[in-house]
């Protein structure tokens, strides 16, 4: 997950860990992407949670939104070389909220027969040898044209997207989403030969039609939506896999109307019609509340 360095997360890292799951889901699978510190303080900081937990990777680039792109193919680059055995990679932001548990599980029903080891930890037979099926998942935006507002971090010149090319491929939202091994060998192959945008989530998108790979869309992925802390929407049936904006302490809120510390939810009750509107509810909710 992507970002910059925040001190008050820095005081609050057993949340971190806590919201997710790396105890009891990921192992120690789980990196957090940081460019240099520009104080010696952070510094210090950024060694001790180091030594501690071996979750830091940092880079020697500015931090700042129009360099997302080069810490998101750091990020790819990483993550190919040095995890051969994962299967799928999460890109998300640190004031996102992941339900890792169903995020996995959404994965398993998604692969098919080919994610019919999970349980045996033996690949299909018929599979053995092939390569992983591409997957580049996310909340898709279509037909978004480049911003030209002079001084908007969205900005993007004619030069780096000619008007001749309309609209942008569609794309998945930075906010979070997950691509398969094969994905990402793919982008990170074809990423020198596409435009050097400075929007992240935009760059892949335009790397993933030039590797001739198609987004697919998941309504349960946020995208840059904020959906309010509801014990439907985020407990019961598992409406929602990801929700933007949240702070580490509203990541444990909702947690625990996910499925609690312990296993037990602490909203287990949601009417039928509740039930049954599902993620349109939750969308009125959240626009509601913006």
């Amino acid at each position: 997950r992507g970002g910059g360095y925040s001190p008050c997360l820095a005081h609050s890292p057993l949340l971190l860990v806590h919201n997710w799951c790396i105890y009891a889901v990921l192992g120690n699978g789980s990196r957090i992407l940081l460019r240099h510190p520009t104080r010696e303080s952070h510094e210090i900081d950024l060694a001790r949670e180091a030594a501690t937990r071996g979750d830091i990777l940092q880079a020697a680039f500015r931090d700042s939104y129009r360099n997302l792109t080069l810490k998101t193919l750091i990020g790819l680059s990483w993550a190919y070389k040095h995890c051969s055995m994962a299967r799928y990679i999460l890109k998300t932001d640190d004031d996102v909220f992941v339900n890792v548990p169903e995020l996995v599980s959404e994965l398993v029903r998604r692969g098919g027969r080919w994610e019919q080891w999970e349980k045996s930890m033996e690949p299909p037979r018929e599979n053995e040898g092939q390569p992983m099926p591409l997957l580049y998942l996310g909340r898709v935006h279509w037909r978004v044209h480049p911003s030209r507002t002079p001084g908007s971090k969205h900005q993007v010149s004619e030069e780096q997207w000619p008007p001749t090319w309309g609209p942008f491929p569609p794309y998945a939202s930075g906010t979070g989403y997950v691509l398969s091994a094969s994905a990402v060998q793919l982008i990170l192959k074809v990423a020198s030969r596409a435009p050097p945008l400075p929007l992240e989530d935009v760059f892949v998108g335009v790397s993933a039609r030039r590797g001739g790979l198609t987004p697919t869309h998941c309504v349960k992925l946020a995208g840059a939506t904020h959906y309010p802390l509801d014990r439907c929407c985020y407990g019961y049936g598992i409406v929602l896999l990801t929700s933007h904006r949240l702070d580490p302490w509203k990541m444990q809120e909702a947690w625990k109307l996910v499925g609690g510390s312990e296993g037990e939810k602490t909203a287990p009750f949601c009417s039928w019609l509740q039930g049954v509107l599902g993620i349109l509810r939750c969308r009125i909710i959240a626009w509601l509340h913006s």
